[in-house]
């Protein structure tokens, strides 16, 4: 058989050549369609992250412009004379290094200590269950003479 017998050779009325092109073009629109239908997804992923990128932003900007309003020097010294607060002292004003020198000479305030023993009954219920190999040995027969 030759290479020119096979495009003429029939197969139940339909010439094979045509047969297999209708399967490669049937092949080629498949791939294409699910090609195009996993493009339509991606894409419908791409827009929802860009939605939630630009949504960030514009909180962004919402965030810098409250930023911005709270420290407003004004607004921060009516606050600080409501709460009649008073600049800082020049003689209160320390370096960062003398920091330690001032944690150092500052002494920390101590929980009290309390005296009262606790009562019996209480460290009974709080001490483990004594097991066999805890229990202390009998004394021996014949006692101490």
């Amino acid at each position: 058989m030759s290479f020119m017998e096979l495009f003429n050779k029939r197969v139940r009325g339909f010439r094979v050549v045509e047969v297999v092109g209708l399967g490669i073009l049937l092949s080629l629109v498949t791939s294409v369609y699910l090609a195009k239908t996993f493009a339509g997804s991606e894409r419908q992923e791409i827009a929802r992250i860009q939605q939630e990128i630009d949504d960030e932003a514009v909180r962004k900007r919402l965030l810098e412009a409250e930023v911005a309003h709270l420290e407003q020097p004004r607004r921060i010294e009516q606050l600080a004379q409501m709460m009649q607060l008073a600049p800082i002292a020049p003689d209160h004003e320390i370096t960062e290094d003398a920091l330690i020198d001032v944690a150092r000479r500052r002494e920390l305030p101590r929980a009290p200590v309390t005296a009262e023993p606790a009562a019996p009954d209480a460290l009974a219920s709080d001490a483990p269950e004594a097991l066999p190999e805890d229990a202390p040995p009998p004394p021996p027969p014949g006692g101490p003479r």
